[in-house]
């Protein structure tokens, strides 16, 4: 089975959609594919955006429940593909884990759309997670078509 770490910088988000709307896309195509999500600077009592839930719930996700997750060495390591929102999340990872430099990459290049970055919708308002959400579900659908093929 492949594993699929998602990245960004809380867990409350970005990581957070692509993993849930990853797993839904997954267990409905009947692939084997593992997912999981983590945070740099992730904490544990940063409380979820109500938008989040909204949006993986009209994607079928049920019973959402999320605590954010910090980052660490083991996951990486446990991981075969580590897909980062952003150019700067990437750097880091390298940075803190020189060894995942070659199974890093932005969800968005990974996904074939270039080099641009997945924004950060927190605290910002409802129509902004929407439209990162679009980006999200977009790439990760590229992903996993790629993934498929291997």
């Amino acid at each position: 089975m492949k594993k699929v770490l998602f990245v960004c910088t809380g867990n409350t988000c970005r990581s957070v959609l692509a993993h849930y709307y990853a797993a839904k896309l997954a267990a409905d195509g009947k692939l084997k594919i593992a997912f999981t999500s983590a945070g740099l600077e992730a904490t544990p009592d940063i409380p979820q955006p109500k938008a989040v839930a909204d949006l993986l719930a009209k994607e079928g996700v049920k019973n959402f429940k999320h605590v954010p997750v910090a980052l660490t060495g083991k996951m990486i390591k446990s991981n075969d593909l580590v897909l980062a929102m952003t150019a700067g999340h990437k750097a880091e990872i390298i940075r803190r884990y020189a060894r995942a430099a070659k199974k890093t990459h932005t969800l968005v290049d990974y996904a074939g759309f270039g080099n641009g970055d997945v924004a950060d919708p927190f605290g910002r308002d409802d129509f902004f997670y929407f439209e990162v959400f679009k980006l999200i579900k977009s790439a990760v659908e590229a992903a996993l078509e790629k993934l498929k093929k291997k």
